[in-house]
């Protein structure tokens, strides 16, 4: 087998140069990076969502996909990526590195509010499936990721784009935020559909926290509703 790099249609380049990344990325993986279906409506909704000034937040940042369009997006100040999975972070730092952002600061943690420590996250062969879930001992491998105050991280860091692309934590993790400094916020489902109970739970939290849906599918993005009803779209720094 010969390696190269895979390219994905949006314009990002993935590395596929060792026998371990060919592992790492399944055949229908690669498919789907190559054919452009991989994560296509969450790179499609960021390419719309981004604006200059933006600081992002990638929380289950995977291969490295979302994170470098973002941060390769006109004027973007800062992007932050968080992945739980241990093994895969090493390759997330690979894929903003190829793609010449490496100012992209890569995070290993389980994003959680008030809890400190560490808990377990459960790796798969198949790294979509990877989760904070055991699941009937479907796992490869288990791991223990340290956990990091998701509050701390939007204010410090003062987020204006929150990107969460976990579709079965979703709603817990957003759940906790302070969103109070966001104006925007993308909710993604890898290849899948979040369930209608899934994706209504997101909203109705959103909703509460003065968030409207603009869209809707595999990817839903929010905006912020302002005084008089309206969206806002652009980045502030509120600091």
């Amino acid at each position: 087998m010969s390696f190269s790099s895979l390219w994905h249609p949006a314009g990002v380049a993935l590395p596929f140069d060792s026998a371990k990344d060919a592992d790492t990325i399944l055949p229908e993986i690669r498919n789907r990076i190559v054919t452009g279906t991989y994560s296509a409506e969450l790179l499609q909704t960021l390419g719309e969502t981004v604006r200059p000034a933006d600081r992002v937040l990638v929380i289950g940042a995977g291969l490295g996909t979302a994170s470098t369009l973002a941060a390769r997006s006109p004027g973007v100040a800062r992007v932050i990526a968080v992945e739980p999975n241990s093994e895969l972070c090493p390759y997330l730092a690979r894929t903003h590195e190829l793609n010449g952002v490496p100012w992209v600061e890569t995070i290993n943690a389980v994003l959680v509010s008030g809890l400190l420590g560490r808990v377990p996250f459960f790796a798969r062969h198949d790294v979509r499936l990877s989760s904070l879930l055991p699941d009937e001992c479907s796992w490869q491998l288990a791991m223990m990721v340290v956990c990091m105050d998701i509050n701390l991280i939007l204010a410090e860091e003062r987020i204006s784009l929150l990107v969460c692309e976990v579709p079965s934590g979703a709603a817990g993790i957003l759940a906790t935020a302070d969103l109070s400094r966001v104006d925007r916020v993308v909710v993604g489902s890898g290849d899948d559909t979040l369930t209608l109970a899934e994706m209504g739970e997101v909203i109705r939290l959103l909703e509460e926290k003065g968030f409207a849906a603009e869209a809707g599918g595999s990817t839903v993005w929010f905006g912020r509703i302002a005084l008089g009803g309206e969206i806002r779209l652009h980045a502030t720094d509120s600091a």
